[in-house]
């Protein structure tokens, strides 16, 4: 027994900590997001996105009086991000419900792995991918010049980074709304009828808004200002307004501000902070 004791006082026995268990599994669903064939295919249909959209331009360009924009690519930018972030969204939404549905959240929490390490690699996984295809975008319209020789330039996709942080805040929803659902079905019906609801929103109000009080009858006076009136909360705490803001700047050509950013990056933390809690309190079963 004395020789035998020193060998087990050797070994380590406790599990990892909080964020070796969040790297070890991103590091796992990344890898196999990636390698998964819906991610090329994501590719494959943004960058046809990109072509559909040039070819366009270009024979509008040549055939028609265009105004000539300070950023030819913001609409498809916006399109494109839009698009992401709902899709990714989706997937967030399926995550933990699915794993919840087939019972592989017992064996994590087993493990034992926290609920935070869980929630935390779901979403870093697919803000990984969704890194992944912004790149492949930007390599697409640099290589391919989909609007023409020379039009894009390096400097032109700098804007990108900061755009995609507006779409982060419906990626949380997706894993909020995943850590509440018990089942995928469940999830991504109530993800999407979050978003149709604060996107009808969004453009109800923005309609509104590029109205003249004497265009309107009484009811588009009286709705509208009872929009405004609570316009600043939903606006505050809408995973979508993100995406209004950067359909907005497309029209006005004016980029949101350092503000709209940062409240984008809270109400982010705010979503996750509050799928953890939601999950925990749900529990593994369905």
């Amino acid at each position: 027994m004395e020789h035998v004791r020193p060998v087990f006082v050797g070994l380590n026995l406790s599990p990892p900590g909080f964020m070796r268990q969040t790297m070890l599994l991103m590091l796992r669903e990344t890898a196999a997001k990636f390698h998964a064939i819906w991610f090329w295919l994501g590719a494959t249909l943004i960058s046809l996105m990109a072509c559909l959209y040039g070819a366009g331009f270009q024979n509008t360009f040549q055939t028609e009086s265009v105004i000539v924009t300070a950023d030819p690519l913001g609409g498809l930018n916006a399109a494109v991000i839009a698009f992401l972030g709902l899709v990714l969204g989706l997937r967030l939404a399926g995550g933990l419900s699915f794993e919840r549905e087939h019972g592989t959240l017992e064996v994590l929490l087993v493990g034992p792995v926290s609920w935070s390490a869980i929630v935390l690699s779901k979403y870093l996984a697919e803000l990984a991918v969704l890194v992944g295809l912004m790149a492949l975008y930007c390599l697409y319209l640099l290589f391919a010049q989909p609007l023409g020789a020379g039009v894009v330039r390096p400097g032109m996709l700098a804007s990108l980074a900061g755009s995609v942080v507006f779409v982060l805040p419906l990626m949380g929803l997706g894993l909020l709304v995943s850590a509440w659902a018990a089942s995928v079905r469940g999830a991504v019906v109530a993800y999407l009828s979050l978003v149709l609801l604060l996107g009808v929103h969004e453009a109800l109000i923005g309609l509104l808004r590029s109205m003249g009080a004497d265009e309107m009858s009484l009811f588009a006076l009286y709705l509208r200002a009872m929009l405004e009136s609570v316009a600043p909360v939903i606006h505050a705490l809408s995973p979508v307004a993100g995406i209004a803001l950067l359909v907005q700047g497309v029209f006005t050509e004016v980029a949101p501000g350092p503000a709209a950013t940062a409240a984008s990056v809270v109400l982010t933390l705010v979503l996750l902070l509050a799928a953890r809690l939601v999950a925990r309190m749900k529990g593994a079963g369905a």
